[in-house]
C-alpha cells in the first residue's frame, strides 16, 4: 500500500470528512456516512464503530460499512471477543488507533491460526486492521475499527499516524454528541416536572368527574378489570375501594388540602397498579387549569411494569436526609415495608424503623403512604434512563 492511498486524508477530501464528523452530534445518521468516507480515504475494505459497555466486553449498538449484516451480527454476538487483539487493546491508551500488524504482540502467522480468522475474518478477506478506543465515559466505550484485505496490505506506521490525526476530531464529535444528549434529556426532565410524560395521571373533581386523562393513564385503566370510565366518570367496581377513592377526593379538594393517599388496583396478572391521590394545588400542573372553578385532585398511576428510579443523592439534598435515610425513603416509595427494606440492606428492622422516624420528621410526613406520596411527587423521581450513544437513528 503506497502513501498515496491516504491522499483522502488531505485537502478537500479531509475537509469533507471533518464536515461529516461535526454534523454527527446533531445528526447521528452522519456516522455511517463518515465511515464510507473513511474507507475511501484510507484505501480500506470496511469499517465499524462499536458502542460497548464500560469494560468493552459486550456490544450495545454498532454501525458498519461493507460487512454483510449476518456476518456483522455473528461478530457482535460472538467473534468480537475471539479477536486476538482485543485483550491487549484494553491495556492500550485510548484516544488513538493501533495497527494490528505493528502494535500487537500476536504475529500475523499466529493470527492466521485463530478461530477469529478461520471462522470469520478469512471469509471476508480481512487480514489487517487499525483499531482503538476513541471515546470512553463512565457508562460506555466506543471503539473504531478499520480493515484491509490481504492484497491491500497492512497499515504502515506513517499511515496509522496519519489516521490518528483524525481521531481527535472523532473524539470531539462523540463528546459533543454526549453533550447534546445531556441537553436533550435535561429538557425532557424539565418537561417531566409537570408529570405529563413522567407518569400516567388524571385530573378529577371531588365527585370523580374526569377533567383530564393522559393517554398513558387511559391505557392503564383499560387494563384494570375492576375500574372503568363511563360518562366521563372514574368508577372502581370494588365498593370498598370506590368509597376510599371518594373519601380521598374529598380530602384533597377541601380548602386546606388533605394529604391524600394510595389505592392499590389489581391487574389481571396479580400485579397491582398504585393510584396516588394528591391535591392539584401547589402542583406545577395547576397553572394549566387555573381557570377551573372547582378544586381538582390529581391521580398518579404507577405501573409496576415500568421501572421508576429514585435519585438518592437528590433525596439527600431535598430533605437533608443521610444516605441510609434516603435508602429507607426510596424503599418505602417503592412499596416496601420496614422489614423488606431491612432485608434488602441486611439491617435490623429496629434500625430501619429508627431511620424511618427520622425520615418522617425531616420530610414533614407521619405515615408511610404520606411519605410515598411525598417522594413520588418530588424531583428525586426519575422516569427515564440515559440512552445509549446512537451512531445512527436506526441503530
Amino acid at each position: 500500500m503506497t502513501a498515496s492511498a491516504l491522499n483522502g486524508l488531505q485537502g478537500k477530501a479531509h475537509e469533507s470528512l471533518l464536515d461529516t464528523l461535526y454534523d454527527a452530534p446533531c445528526n447521528p445518521d452522519a456516522w455511517p456516512r463518515f465511515l464510507d468516507q473513511l474507507i475511501e480515504a484510507t484505501g480500506s475494505r470496511s469499517a465499524r464503530m462499536l458502542v460497548m459497555d464500560r469494560s468493552a466486553e459486550s456490544v450495545k449498538s454498532s454501525i458498519k460499512r461493507n460487512i454483510d449484516d449476518t456476518d456483522h451480527q455473528a461478530y457482535v454476538s460472538h467473534f468480537v471477543n475471539t479477536c486476538p487483539w482485543r485483550p491487549e487493546l484494553k491495556s492500550k491508551a485510548p484516544g488513538q488507533l493501533y495497527s494490528s500488524y505493528l502494535d500487537f504482540s500476536c504475529p500475523q502467522k499466529q493470527f492466521y491460526q485463530t478461530e477469529f480468522f478461520n471462522d470469520w475474518a478469512s471469509r471476508q478477506d480481512i487480514h489487517h486492521g487499525v483499531c482503538g478506543t476513541v471515546w470512553q465515559d463512565e457508562h460506555q466505550t466506543v471503539q473504531l475499527l478499520i480493515q484491509r484485505t490481504r492484497g491491500q496490505g497492512h497499515y504502515q506506521r506513517d499511515e496509522t499516524d496519519q489516521i490518528n490525526e483524525l481521531v481527535m476530531h472523532v473524539r470531539r464529535a462523540l463528546r459533543l454528541q454526549t453533550q447534546v444528549n445531556a441537553l436533550d434529556h435535561t429538557r425532557m426532565a424539565l418537561e417531566q416536572t409537570l408529570e405529563i410524560q413522567a407518569q400516567p395521571f388524571a385530573l378529577l373533581t371531588q365527585a370523580g368527574t374526569v377533567i383530564h386523562l393522559s393517554s398513558e393513564a387511559a391505557g392503564l385503566i383499560a387494563e384494570l378489570p375492576m375500574a372503568n370510565i363511563s360518562d366521563n366518570r372514574l368508577t372502581l367496581l370494588d365498593p370498598r375501594q370506590q368509597g376510599e377513592l371518594m373519601r380521598l377526593l374529598r380530602d384533597v379538594t377541601r380548602p386546606d388540602n388533605g394529604p391524600g393517599g394510595l389505592i392499590n388496583l389489581a391487574l389481571a396478572n396479580d400485579q397491582r397498579i398504585r393510584c396516588l391521590v394528591s391535591p392539584l394545588r401547589g402542583n406545577p400542573l395547576s397553572q394549566h387549569y387555573s381557570d377551573t372553578r372547582q378544586p381538582l385532585a390529581i391521580l398518579y398511576f404507577q405501573d409496576p411494569r415500568t421501572e421508576v428510579y429514585v435519585d438518592l443523592e437528590c433525596l439527600m439534598q431535598l430533605y437533608g436526609l443521610s444516605e441510609a435515610e434516603s435508602r429507607v425513603a426510596a424503599g418505602i416509595s417503592r412499596g416496601l415495608g420496614p422489614q423488606q427494606v431491612a432485608d434488602t440492606y441486611q439491617l435490623s428492622v429496629h434500625t430501619v424503623r429508627t431511620q424511618l422516624k427520622s425520615v418522617f420528621n425531616k420530610t414533614g410526613t407521619t405515615r408511610q403512604s404520606e411519605l410515598a406520596k411525598e417522594i413520588l411527587t418530588s424531583p428525586a423521581v426519575r422516569h427515564w434512563r440515559s440512552p445509549e450513544l446512537l451512531l445512527s437513528r436506526s441503530a
